[in-house]
């Protein structure tokens, strides 16, 4: 049985719906790129590993509360066929914020264990626009 095909296929969806298919780029000024506060920046954090945990939970409902906009049954159709999950953020960096929205640049490493198949880690540097509602950061969406 030839299971390469059911793997590429996994990581396939994965990526697209957590790339956010179909984004579109955000054109930036000069002036909104300062870095955040050291307030902003922790919060961010925080976001970046309950989005990890979610993720690593392989629950679609826990990735939807910190990125509203994700198609929850694409992904929950997509962990199905997953045994684990495993996601890295590191080299975060918070190129603008202004209270309310914020861009921030991290490396991406998952590595995807389907439940037939060998793993696969996939590493990618990304770019999310995030939106602050009430009291806290959510994943609006991703830029590359």
């Amino acid at each position: 049985m030839n299971v390469r095909p059911a793997r590429v296929t996994i990581a396939v969806t994965l990526a697209a719906l957590l790339a956010g298919a179909g984004a579109k780029p955000h054109v930036l000024h000069a002036a909104a790129q300062a870095q955040a506060s050291t307030s902003a920046d922790a919060s961010v954090r925080d976001l970046l590993q309950k989005y990890s945990t979610a993720l690593e939970s392989l629950d679609a409902n826990a990735v939807k509360k910190v990125q509203p906009s994700i198609p929850a049954e694409n992904l929950t159709k997509a962990f199905k066929d997953m045994r684990e999950l495993k996601v890295r953020i590191e080299d975060v960096r918070v190129l603008s914020s202004d209270g309310t929205t914020a861009r921030v640049s991290c490396r991406v490493t998952q590595t995807l264990t389907p439940k037939a198949g060998a793993k696969q880690t996939t590493s990618v540097t990304r770019v999310m626009r995030l939106r602050r509602d009430a009291d806290m950061w959510l994943i609006d969406g991703f830029e590359r």
